[in-house]
């Protein structure tokens, strides 16, 4: 009866939001993305490599449900970049950036990386590529690490345990790096895509802009930087969780603190996951359903994903198979609204 109320409870107050709430983790989360694939932010995934305890991964994915919502290749006048705050004010101290030239054959496209002293990695996507550090980038088309019944969570709450994201394809960026060489242990990361110079989208933990932001601030969220977080949306964001929790104020008030700014965390001398930093693996949603609804909400079901992760670089399954374009057609529908 407890989970009833809730769910009716938190159903209004997703209505109330407006229609763009999803509980993906960052997929099409804003007006200001839609149709615009190649800049839209999907994850972030940073965590001790479990190859080499010295280095830090960072992943970046964009393109949701590449393939068949949006393009395989990375935008030529896009510019993707990973932010690290290494002094606690939620500014970038070092920032690596990807860009991509025009795609060949095999839509197989040139990858410049800029990164703490200039050059930082020249190559080609669908590679390994050494950086000058002697950390490792690869780009291209992976199988979609993020795994949630959102069918379930659209429907009242009532989780069946099917992944709704299994067999889609994004376009990830990963990013090895020395950790010695991000100035941490204790850093901060998130991501941004920007084009001609101007911000479009940007993520930092899970969820936040689709579950936290009211529709009509989602643009503006993603526009805007982690060190203005608390003060431009804290109120609404704690308003908001005060809702999912059933009205424990308190506990709103603390995890305001805790998720903004949205920037994620991680100790990069700790294999732990997610809070601190997040690992493919991390079933992060159902950590998020368990913080922000006080426990009234413990799992969607979906406890890891479709395909394995590897142990080694780059990390992220291979890219499934495109449908048929008759089947297209069919994840197409399915997929509206994701």
């Amino acid at each position: 009866m407890k989970h009833q109320r809730f769910s009716l409870a938190f159903c209004a107050a997703l209505a109330a939001w407006g229609p763009t709430v999803a509980l993906a983790a960052d997929h099409l989360d804003a007006p200001n993305v839609t149709g615009r694939g190649q800049a839209d932010i999907n994850d972030l995934y940073a965590f001790q490599s479990p190859a080499n305890p010295a280095n830090t991964v960072l992943i970046m994915t964009v393109n949701p449900n590449a393939g068949v919502l949006s393009p395989t290749t990375f935008g030529t006048g896009v510019s993707y970049a990973f932010k690290i705050d290494n002094t606690g004010d939620a500014l970038a101290d070092i920032t690596y950036t990807a860009t991509f030239g025009a795609a060949g054959p095999g839509d197989v496209q040139s990858l410049s990386v800029t990164g703490p002293g200039g050059v930082y990695a020249t190559g080609s996507t669908g590679g390994a590529v050494n950086t000058v550090s002697g950390g490792r980038v690869q780009a291209g088309v992976f199988d979609d690490p993020f795994f949630f019944d959102l069918n379930g969570f659209r429907n009242n709450f009532t989780f069946t345990g099917a992944d709704f994201f299994a067999g889609f394809n994004t376009s990830a960026i990963v990013l090895e790096v020395p950790s010695s060489e991000l100035g941490g242990p204790n850093i901060g990361v998130w991501i941004t895509t920007s084009e001609g110079g101007v911000q479009v989208d940007r993520f930092g933990r899970p969820a936040i802009n689709t579950a936290l932001i009211g529709s009509s601030r989602k643009t503006d969220f993603n526009l805007g930087s982690p060190s203005t977080d608390f003060a431009n949306f804290g109120a609404e964001v704690q308003a908001r969780i005060g809702v999912l929790n059933g009205g424990d104020l308190a506990t709103a008030t603390a995890l305001t603190g805790v998720l903004l700014p949205d920037v994620t965390t991680i100790d990069t001398s700790s294999a732990a996951g997610f809070l601190n930093g997040r690992a493919l693996a991390n079933d992060v949603i159902d950590a998020e359903l368990g913080l922000l609804t006080n426990g009234a909400v413990a799992t969607d079901g979906v406890g890891a994903n479709d395909r394995a992760f590897l142990g080694q670089f780059p990390y992220l399954a291979s890219a499934n198979v495109i449908p048929e374009p008759t089947a297209v057609a069919l994840v197409l529908s399915a997929a509206a609204g994701l």
